[in-house]
């Protein structure tokens, strides 16, 4: 029987910033031109976050039935699959070789894992050892005989806005892995909707790659025009929707589409987790929690796990239920819904997609991520437009017990949060965000999000961007220990910001805070605060203003009583024109527009 590649054991690639995400290397070991040479007695070791294979997830999730690895390998050695299994409670693990053999002379070594589905490992991985002459190793695999549950043709649709330096690396990947990998020969195609109507493929003729020039209605416009052209294409099973700012890791697409061609579950989703651009290592999300009545709704998995750690690449870890499945990478059939995105630009139109038909169906699987930039640096004022406004109306539409004090709360205690911390203009944008929620959905409907989004680009306070020198230079400021942090939080009140201090107790010193933070404690004290990242010579300083900080006060309490009076009439509105707003007919009418 043929074999069905299941995941790849790869070596680190020029440009690897982490090569421990893939291999372990001990004694004398080199790497070079996609290769590993392994002198006399060294060993390489695949009990990496990408190099293991997670047998219990793939049991729990899928009908494989039989497991075999593939080491590309000449010289003089050994090869040997171990496999990991944890005691009860999680208390301990142990580790034992399950299969081995010498190098074969062909280059090619192939094992199978002794009874596969019997087996109480949660885990396996591979490890290769030199003897006398040494070894070089190109690559491995992971793979089946298995009969596969269903016929998949996967789709990507990735959207676009003038990121050229981004996705035509990711789109050349993409047709690499159609051309070479057996299993996805004929079965994978890219359709690239571009919002800015200008990039260009310079790619083989034939080769599975369309591109649609769309108007600039974000992210979930392109989402949305993507999905509609595929679903009404009729060629596609599976749909994967992926941003055009991020770097992919190759073998996400192999171990996607061999996970939704085994799956038990016909509803199967996949999320790829995300991991830093800066940091390559952390990871920033594996899915994420959704707590409606919190503050901060989202709730992350997995953030900043480093996936360096052998004890976290080689664990079984149960699936864990989320909510939504994020657009950088998250997949699902064609057949999970007939409706369309929310048109809900920038922020929000994942995690209503996600809250509403793939959340619940979602599962991770290591090796499945995407390098992305940090978030820190493109929050700015309007984005908390978008989030006032977008959640609100997600609020609204999916949970039957969110309230009008619900939504005042969370509204009130951030603006609080904002106002505190001299954060003068997210405070005008959030203002502006609900308003827009308070406006109902004609007028959401009726909105120009193109132009829309044009003028809320505009603010230029609170904006992330490159430092000065005399500003880069300034200390970062070592922060206090929380409970002093508390304090001078509780003291915000009674003092309102320190706006009723005397002039003599305020200071001008410039402190800095991280730059997705509200220094709300330093705020009170300080004129001047430096937010800044703490990586990365970025950042803006605010300063305060109270003429302003209490003409925003009015407005706050004003919204709020707005809030109050209308939102079950709202709540009632949205859920009514639900239908309207996602359907293909309304988005078809802001693609031609």
């Amino acid at each position: 029987m043929s074999q069905f590649l299941l995941q790849s054991m790869s070596l680190p690639r020029a440009g690897t910033t982490e090569p421990l995400l893939y291999v372990r290397p001990f004694g004398d070991v080199q790497f070079s031109d996609s290769q590993a040479i392994l002198h006399s007695g060294a060993e390489l070791s695949f009990d990496t976050s990408f190099g293991v294979f997670a047998a219990g997830r793939w049991r729990r999730l899928t009908v494989i039935e039989n497991l075999s690895a593939t080491v590309f390998a000449t010289g003089s050695g050994r090869i040997e699959i171990v496999g990991v299994e944890i005691t009860m409670f999680g208390a301990r693990q142990t580790e034992k070789i399950v299969a081995s053999a010498g190098i074969a002379s062909s280059g090619k070594t192939s094992l199978e894992v002794p009874n596969f589905r019997d087996s109480k490992c949660g885990s396996f991985f591979v490890r290769v050892s030199a003897e006398q002459t040494g070894v070089v190793v190109t690559n491995g695999e992971w793979s089946t005989t298995t009969k596969v549950s269903r016929e998949i043709r996967l789709s990507l649709s990735i959207t676009t806005f003038n990121r050229q330096d981004y996705v035509k690396p990711t789109v050349a990947k993409v047709l690499h892995l159609e051309k070479t990998v057996e299993t996805l020969r004929g079965k994978m195609r890219v359709l690239v909707v571009d919002n800015a109507r200008n990039i260009e493929f310079d790619t083989e003729q034939n080769a599975p790659i369309t591109v649609v020039q769309n108007p600039n209605l974000g992210g979930a416009g392109g989402f949305a025009r993507g999905i509609i052209h595929l679903r009404n294409e009729g060629w596609s099973t599976h749909i994967l929707l992926m941003d055009d700012d991020i770097t992919l890791e190759p073998d996400a697409l192999v171990r996607t589409f061999a996970l939704f061609s085994f799956a038990r579950d016909e509803k199967l989703c996949i999320h790829g987790a995300m991991l830093s651009e800066e940091q390559a290592w952390m990871q920033f999300e594996a899915g994420s929690k959704y707590r409606w009545r919190s503050l901060y709704p989202l709730r992350a998995i997995g953030r900043e796990d480093d996936l360096r750690e052998r004890k976290l690449a080689v664990r079984d870890a149960r699936e864990k239920k989320f909510a939504y499945t994020a657009w950088w990478y998250t997949a699902f059939p064609v057949t999970i819904t007939r409706d369309n995105p929310l048109p809900i630009f920038v922020r929000g139109d994942d995690v209503s997609y996600g809250l509403l038909h793939t959340g619940k169906h979602s599962v991770t699987l290591n090796g499945i991520i995407v390098w992305h930039a940090d978030f820190g640096l493109k929050n700015n004022p309007s984005s908390l437009f978008y989030e006032k406004r977008n959640f609100a109306i997600i609020d609204t539409l999916v949970f039957d017990r969110h309230h009008w004090w619900h939504l005042a709360r969370r509204f009130i205690a951030l603006s609080f949060r904002n106002l505190f911390s001299m954060r003068y203009a997210s405070v005008e944008y959030m203002i502006r965000g609900v308003r827009a929620f308070l406006a109902g959905p004609d007028a959401l409907m009726a909105t120009d999000h193109s132009a829309l989004h044009d003028d809320l680009r505009k603010v230029t306070e609170e904006k992330p961007a490159p430092l000065p020198a005399d500003l880069a230079a300034v200390k970062i400021t070592k922060p206090r220990i929380k409970p002093i942090r508390l304090i001078g939080f509780a003291l915000a009140v009674p003092l309102v910001g320190g706006y009723i201090l005397p002039k003599a107790l305020r200071r001008d010193v410039l402190k800095t805070a991280p730059i997705d933070s509200r220094a709300v404690g330093l705020a009170t004290r300080y004129n001047r605060i430096l937010y800044r990242h703490d990586r990365l010579p970025e950042g803006f300083v605010v300063e305060r203003d109270t003429r302003r900080f209490f003409a925003l006060l009015r407005e706050v309490c004003v919204v709020t009583k707005d809030i109050a009076l209308n939102y079950r009439r709202l709540k009632r509105e949205y859920r009514e024109a639900y239908p309207t707003l996602v359907s293909d007919e309304s988005w078809q009418k802001r693609f031609n527009s």
